[in-house]
């Protein structure tokens, strides 16, 4: 069954302008050869001409401009057009001072030397045989005769449009005349109406009324017009529709970015003995990495990086959760795997099922100048010792939190604690995932062992030369490829 909706298509409107136009004309046509009177030759001749030198002219004043700035290209687009839009010219071209052709309606004239003819200015094409009058028009700047312009008219042109002009005007003639504006009238009309509601329709969409209702029963191109409005309308309307509900989402991620802005350090921590950078930037709005410096007590500083699994609005929901609990357990005590213990706890039992987080922390005793550090899973942190140029894995056992595969105890079990003595120089490296997987454009990875040359070469370095270092060459190594994950990482070195 077809569908009430569908267009069907009838006559199109072109047949229907073709009957009437064929009808009107041999109509016409009929008649003016029955009536004619006789025009004189000669003046028909004089406005033929007349015509030419306007046309000419009107060559000429465009040309001046183009030849002065040499434009052959323009020149070659002004003869073209000459031509096309004026019946009766055979060919067109420019000449410089020297008759240099610079644009010829024969292409393969163009930039050979222009003889005049000798005598009268009637010469014959080659081609065709059709004898055609000519007409030169000078090109001036500044009263510097700079080149000539030249037309050729038809003269099997004149000589049609003379015949032509003998079929005058007379009683019959304006009785034609009078017919044809009645049928143009009646065709103009029947157009116009359906044309005029549909051009109201359309002025109403396009002032937001996106419910017009299109009527039409026509099956010729106006039904067409009215039916792709109709459809277009409701596509106008699917759209807006998007578009509000995409301002709107957009609204609510870079809200959503600007809390997690707020909830990333805003400045460099104040860490007893030791100097600090950082850096971070995200994959999307925002993103589910997460690092933080967190003040214990007067003797220790903590300092986390993480990585949730997943980016989005549901990883940066995931670190804002984090963070809070995160400050809130390591205040209670120094030794890094009891706060992670107590953490894997809280998220384990609050974390959605399929995420989990990775984690490295560390606990710097500032009187001691020990550091003690756990690993949840997460990628393992560099030292660097300047003294006898050594970089130091730092990968101790542990699980991701919030797996909830893991009971406390196992947990606990697996996770393992370890302490170092870092001397004045020693620089230690924390980073995410997104620092080693960032890839390029033929998706090679940054990889671990681009990392470790870099931290030898530049390790000696304060934290904030070696951010700027290792955020460049990650730039410089990616390139114009998207990034594929949220890149973060973490400087900390003994003073």
């Amino acid at each position: 069954m077809r569908n009430a909706e569908e267009f069907r298509t009838g006559l199109t409107l072109k047949a229907k302008f073709l009957v009437w136009l064929v009808i009107f004309i041999l109509a016409m046509m009929a008649i003016t050869y029955c009536y004619v009177i006789n025009h004189e030759q000669t003046v028909l001749s004089q406005e033929v001409q007349l015509r030419g030198e306007t046309i000419c002219n009107n060559l000429a004043t465009g040309a001046e401009e183009l030849l002065v700035m040499k434009d052959d290209l323009g020149l070659a687009k002004l003869i073209y057009d000459t031509k096309a839009k004026n019946q009766g010219v055979v060919y067109c071209f420019v000449v410089d001072d020297q008759n240099i052709i610079w644009a010829h309606t024969d292409i393969t004239l163009v930039n050979t030397v222009y003889k005049p003819p000798v005598g009268s200015r009637k010469i014959s094409i080659q081609d065709n045989k059709r004898s055609v009058f000519e007409i030169t028009v000078p090109l001036t700047v500044a009263q510097t005769k700079i080149g000539e312009a030249h037309i050729a008219l038809s003269k099997e042109a004149i000589t049609a449009a003379v015949t032509q002009a003998r079929k005058g005007i007379s009683l019959v003639t304006v009785a034609i005349l009078l017919l044809g504006i009645a049928s143009i009238l009646i065709l103009v009309s029947f157009i116009i109406g359906s044309l005029s509601i549909i051009t109201s329709d359309i002025e109403a969409i396009g002032n937001g009324d996106l419910d017009r209702k299109i009527l039409t029963t026509r099956r010729d191109e106006i039904g067409r017009i009215a039916y792709a409005v109709k459809a277009m309308a409701v596509k106008l309307k699917k759209a807006n529709q998007e578009l509000i509900e995409k301002e709107r989402m957009k609204r609510e991620m870079q809200i959503a970015k600007e809390i997690q802005q707020a909830l990333l350090p805003r400045a460099k921590p104040n860490v007893p003995g030791f100097l600090v950078d950082s850096y971070y930037q995200a994959a999307t709005e925002v993103g589910g990495d997460y690092y933080d410096f967190i003040e214990i007590d007067s003797q220790h500083s903590g300092i986390v990086i993480a990585d949730v699994a997943g980016k989005g609005v549901g990883g940066s929901m995931i670190m804002t959760m984090l963070r809070s609990l995160m400050r809130a357990e390591a205040q209670k005590n120094v030794s890094p795997r009891d706060t992670l213990s107590a953490l894997n706890l809280i998220l384990s039992r609050d974390i959605p099922e399929g995420m989990f987080i990775t984690l490295f922390y560390i606990v710097a005793d500032f009187n001691t100048n020990e550091i003690s550090y756990c690993c949840a899973g997460h990628n393992p942190a560099y030292l660097f010792i300047p003294g006898d140029d050594r970089l130091i894995v730092l990968k101790p056992e542990g699980l991701p939190l919030g797996i909830g595969l893991f009971e406390k105890k196992d947990f606990e079990t697996r996770l393992k604690e370890e302490k170092r003595i870092v001397q004045p120089g020693d620089t230690v490296l924390l980073y995410t995932d997104g620092v080693t997987e960032a890839m390029n454009t033929n998706h090679e990875q940054f990889g671990v062992k681009r990392l470790e040359t870099l931290i030898r070469q530049n390790g000696r370095l304060s934290p904030d030369k070696f951010q700027a270092v290792l955020k460049s060459e990650i730039q410089l190594f990616t390139g114009a490829a998207p990034q594929s994950d949220d890149i973060t990482f973490v400087i900390l070195q003994k003073k």
